[in-house]
C-alpha cells in the first residue's frame, strides 16, 4: 500500500505587490455616502416617529385614565384603611412640612422680589401637583432658592427689565414660569432625564453641599432685625441689622437657645421610645420652641424673638386665574423666552438631583421613568403657577430630607403639605404667626448638617486632585451663580479630565517581520498592534509612535482592540497615509471594528484609498505556513488508498439501498414463478 503526499508549496519569497493589487478583495467597496442634505428627511423622520410615538403612549395614558384613577383610588383606600398609622404619619408629616415652608416661602418670596403671597401660593400648587404626579412619593417642592436667585432679575428695578414698570415686571415673570413649565413638559417628552447620567459622583456631591451651603445662608436673616418698618421683609438688605452681644445680648442670646433647643429636640426625640415614633421630631420642635416663646421668654423674661407674624404675615384671598398681560416687543419676549429656557433647566436638573438624593436617603433604586415623571409634574406645576400669579419653583431638597426623617414614604405627605400650606393662608395664618423664626432656622439647621456630605473633607485629603476640584467647583458655582450652571461645570471638567488621562492610554506593540500580504511574501513589514481609544487627546501620541523616515515600505496597523472615536483619529490616521505615501510607502489598515468603519468612509477624505488600505488580505507567514501543511494533509487523506480499516476494503463495501433493491426483486420474480408452476399444476 502506497500513500501519496502532495508538494508544499512555499510562498513566493519575491518582493510584495504594487500599491494597486488587483488580487484585493471588495468587502469595503460596497459603501456609499448618503446625499449631503439626507440627513433633513431622516431627521423629519426621526421626529415625526417620536412625535407619533409620544402621541400614542398619551393618547392611550388619556384612554386608561378613567380605569386606572378608579383602581388607584381603591387600592389607596384599602391600603389606608388597612394602615391607619401610615395615614397618620403621612398626614401629620404633610403638615409638619407646611409649616416648615412657611419661612423659606417667605424668604425666597423676598429674594425673588415678588410679593409674600405669591411664593405662599407657589409652595401650594407646587407641592400639591408635584405630591400627585410627582415620580418620587413623599418628595417635597415649592418656592426654592435656586430660580429665586434667577427671578430676581427679571423683577429688580435695575435689573434686565428696567423699562418696564412693577405690575409689567410681575406678569412678565409670570408668564416666564408659564413657558418655564412648558419646557419642562418638553424635557419629560423627550425623555431628557436620562442625560443625569452624565452627572459623576463629585458632580452630586458639590450639588449636595451647594443646596446645603444655600439652605444655611438663607437662615442668616433670622440673626438679623429691623426697627426701620413694622414688618421684616418690608426692609431693604441695608435697613436690616445684625444681632450682636454689645448691642442686644439678650435677644441674641435668645434666639441661640431657641437654635441650640430645637436642633436637641430634632436629634434625641426620636430615641423617645414609642411617642417619639408616631410625633416628628421636627413637629415637636415646633410646639416646644413656640410654648417656650410665649410662655418663658415673653412672659418670664419679658423679651421675645422675632415671629412670623412681626415678618411677613401670611393671611391671603384665595388663588385666582388671571392670564398674564406682557409687553408684545422683541426685547421683552426675548428676554422671557431667555429666561424660560434658564428657569426650566435649573429646576430639571435640581429636581432630579433631589430624586436621586431621596432614593439615596431611603435605599430606593432609581429609575429614568421616576425622573421624567419628574419633570413632567414640575412643568404642570410652574405652567399652573404662572396662571395663578404665582413665583413657581421646583423640589426642595431640605423639606423633602424632613419629610423622609419624619418616615413619610408616599404621596399623602407631599400632597398634604400644599393642601395645609393653602389652609395656612386661609384658615390656619393665626397659629403660624405664633411661631418663632428662630425655631425654624434651627430645623432647617439640622437639615444643612444632613444635606451636607461630610466625606468631601476625606476626599479632598486623600482623594486624587481632579475629584477633589470637582467637588470644590461645583459647590462654589452653585452658591455664587446657580445649580445648573454648577452641574454643567461639574460635567465639562470631569470630561476633560476624562479626555486626558484616557489620551495617555493608547498603546502600541510593534513587530517587524515578514508576512504574507494578498497572497505574496513581503519582507520586513512592520505590524503595529494598537490599543485604546483614539480621538483627540491621544491622537497626538498615536502620530508620534511612527518614524516615517525609518519604517519600512510597508506598515501594517491593527485595530483589533483599539476604537476610532471622532473625525480627530480619522484625520491623524489620514495624515499617516499620506506622508508614507509621500515617502514611497504604504499603510494597510485591519480590523477596524465595525461601528467604526462607518464613521471612517463617511469623513475620510479619500474614500477610494481607504477602501484600498482596508481591503488587503493580510497573515503571517508561519501561520500560512501552518494553514498549508494542513491543506495538505486533509488532501492526502482524501487521496490516500491505504486503508485503515478492514471494513474499508474495497471488496467488503455495498451499497445497503443497492442490496434491498435486488432481495425485493428477486422475492417478486420468485413468487411470479411459483404462481406459474402451480397454476399448471392444477391444470
Amino acid at each position: 500500500m502506497s500513500c501519496c503526499k502532495q508538494k508544499k508549496e512555499t510562498p513566493d519569497p519575491t518582493p510584495g505587490p504594487s500599491f494597486d493589487d488587483p488580487s484585493i478583495h471588495e468587502d469595503y467597496k460596497n459603501y456609499e455616502r448618503d446625499p449631503f442634505l439626507a440627513f433633513i428627511p431622516q431627521l423629519g423622520r426621526w421626529g415625526f416617529g417620536i412625535l407619533s410615538n409620544e402621541l400614542s403612549i398619551y393618547g392611550k395614558g388619556v384612554a386608561s385614565a378613567p380605569s386606572f384613577t378608579s383602581k388607584f383610588l381603591q387600592g389607596t383606600y384599602s391600603f389606608y384603611r388597612a394602615n391607619p398609622n401610615i395615614l397618620f404619619r403621612e398626614i401629620l408629616s404633610g403638615f409638619t412640612v407646611a409649616i416648615m415652608q412657611v419661612p423659606e416661602s417667605i424668604a425666597f418670596s423676598f429674594v425673588a422680589g415678588v410679593p409674600p403671597l405669591s411664593g405662599l401660593q407657589a409652595t401650594w400648587w407646587m407641592a400639591f401637583i408635584t405630591g400627585i404626579f410627582g415620580g418620587k412619593p413623599g418628595m417635597i417642592s415649592g418656592a426654592a432658592g435656586a430660580l429665586a436667585v434667577v427671578v430676581t432679575r427679571l423683577t429688580a428695578s435695575d435689573g434686565v427689565l428696567s423699562y418696564l414698570s412693577v405690575d409689567e415686571r410681575l406678569n412678565v415673570l409670570y408668564m416666564t414660569m408659564f413657558v418655564c413649565g412648558i419646557f419642562q413638559i418638553g424635557f419629560a417628552m423627550f425623555r431628557l432625564a436620562k442625560l443625569v447620567r452624565l452627572i459623576p459622583e463629585t458632580g452630586m456631591i458639590g450639588f449636595m453641599n451647594g443646596l446645603a451651603i444655600i439652605i444655611f445662608m438663607a437662615q442668616l436673616p433670622a440673626f438679623q432685625y429691623c426697627s426701620a418698618e413694622p414688618l421684616f421683609v418690608d426692609c431693604t438688605v441695608e435697613q436690616r441689622q445684625w444681632l450682636t452681644f454689645s448691642g442686644q445680648p439678650l435677644e441674641l442670646s435668645l434666639v441661640l437657645v431657641h437654635v441650640a433647643c430645637c436642633m436637641a429636640i430634632m436629634k434625641f426625640w426620636p430615641m423617645v421610645p414609642k411617642v417619639g415614633r408616631w410625633i416628628p421630631a421636627s413637629l415637636m420642635a415646633l410646639l416646644i420652641g413656640t410654648l417656650i416663646e410665649w410662655t418663658l421668654f415673653r412672659q418670664a423674661i419679658g423679651q421675645g424673638t422675632r415671629v412670623v407674624e412681626q415678618t411677613a404675615p401670611i393671611a391671603g384671598d384665595p388663588p385666582r386665574f388671571d392670564w398674564p398681560s406682557i409687553p408684545t416687543d422683541s426685547q421683552t419676549l426675548s428676554t422671557m423666552l431667555s429666561f424660560a429656557i434658564q428657569l426650566a433647566a435649573i429646576g430639571a436638573v435640581e429636581s432630579v438631583l433631589t430624586l436621586q438624593a431621596c432614593n439615596e436617603i431611603t435605599d430606593t433604586v432609581p429609575k429614568i421613568s421616576d425622573s421624567n415623571q419628574e419633570c413632567f409634574a414640575q412643568g404642570l406645576a410652574n405652567l399652573v403657577c404662572g396662571l395663578f400669579r404665582a413665583m413657581g419653583g421646583d423640589a426642595m431638597i431640605g423639606q423633602s430630607t424632613i419629610n423622609i426623617m419624619n418616615g413619610a414614604r408616599h404621596r399623602v405627605s407631599s400632597t398634604m403639605s400644599g393642601v395645609f400650606m393653602l389652609l395656612f393662608t386661609l384658615v390656619l395664618s393665626p397659629f403660624i404667626n405664633l411661631l418663632p423664626i428662630a425655631t425654624l432656622t434651627g430645623v432647617l439647621f439640622m437639615v444643612v448638617l444632613s444635606t451636607f456630605q461630610w466625606k468631601t473633607f476625606i476626599i479632598l485629603r486623600y482623594g486624587r486632585l481632579s475629584d477633589s476640584a470637582a467637588i470644590v467647583l461645583v459647590t462654589v458655582v452653585a452658591v455664587f451663580t446657580n445649580l445648573a450652571i454648577a452641574i454643567a461645570a461639574g460635567i465639562i471638567l470631569s470630561a476633560l479630565v476624562h479626555a486626558w488621562d484616557s489620551g495617555a492610554h493608547v498603546e502600541t506593540d510593534v513587530v517587524v517581520k515578514d508576512m504574507v500580504v494578498n497572497g505574496k511574501r513581503v519582507n520586513d513589514v512592520k505590524y503595529v498592534h494598537v490599543r485604546g481609544s483614539i480621538f483627540f487627546s491621544s491622537t497626538r501620541k498615536f502620530v508620534n509612535m511612527f518614524n516615517i523616515a525609518e519604517d519600512p515600505t510597508t506598515v501594517i496597523l491593527d485595530f483589533k482592540d483599539a476604537l476610532i472615536i471622532d473625525h480627530s483619529a480619522v484625520a491623524a490616521i489620514q495624515g499617516l497615509s499620506h506622508r508614507y505615501a509621500l515617502a514611497g510607502k504604504r499603510i494597510i489598515i485591519l480590523n477596524i471594528q465595525q461601528k467604526c468603519v462607518g464613521r471612517m468612509q463617511r469623513t475620510h477624505g479619500d474614500k477610494d484609498k481607504l477602501h484600498t488600505q482596508m481591503s488587503h488580505q493580510v497573515a503571517d507567514l508561519e501561520s500560512q505556513g501552518r494553514e498549508g501543511e494542513e491543506r495538505e494533509e486533509n488532501v492526502a487523506d482524501s487521496t490516500s488508498s491505504e486503508p485503515k480499516d478492514l471494513q474499508n476494503l474495497k471488496m467488503f463495501e455495498a451499497n445497503v439501498d443497492g442490496i434491498d433493491t435486488e432481495l425485493n426483486k428477486l422475492i417478486d420474480n420468485n413468487g411470479a414463478d411459483v404462481q406459474e408452476v402451480d397454476s399448471q399444476h392444477r391444470a
